[in-house]
């Protein structure tokens, strides 16, 4: 019997182990595509187009590159979109329009996927802080049954 508890105590060790180091792979690719987006975000120079500034405190003319900056914008550019050309079906096929149109929709839609893609990547964050807890717990009970296991020999 102390021969099965101190294998199960050192599976859950090495259970442990990778949890903890899958939980950090996980925080530093989150970390990297994270800043892979704001990269991209920052050069593309998307500013916000707001009246000086706004009551959330966004200022006119920065650049966006956060989750929250990239919602704001991509409602801007909704609105604008709305007021000046109605919805797709409202313009004529081939017409500037519905060009102008359709080049408000993409950016708005590259808004909306950089934003989502800070949201996967909390996501991501949050799970990898989990699983080093969780390692980390598996850690310390596998090393407390191993020494259980040794001390009742």
């Amino acid at each position: 019997m102390v021969r099965v508890n101190r294998y199960l105590a050192m599976l859950v060790v090495l259970l442990g182990v990778v949890s903890l180091v899958v939980g950090i792979l996980f925080i530093a690719q989150s970390v990297g595509v994270r800043g892979d987006i704001v990269e991209g975000l920052r050069a593309e120079r998307v500013i916000l187009g707001l009246p000086e500034v706004d009551e959330e405190g966004y200022i006119e003319g920065d650049v966006v590159d956060t989750a929250a900056e990239a919602q704001v914008a991509q409602g801007i550019l909704e609105e604008h979109l709305r007021d000046s050309y109605g919805t797709y079906g409202d313009t004529e096929r081939g017409s500037p329009e519905r060009t102008s149109y359709l080049d408000g929709t993409t950016l708005r839609n590259s808004l909306n996927l950089a934003t989502m893609g800070f949201g996967v990547t909390t996501v991501i964050i949050v799970t990898g802080v989990f699983m080093i807890i969780v390692g980390i717990a598996l850690g310390v009970s596998g090393v407390t049954v191993f020494r259980l296991a040794m001390a009742t020999r």
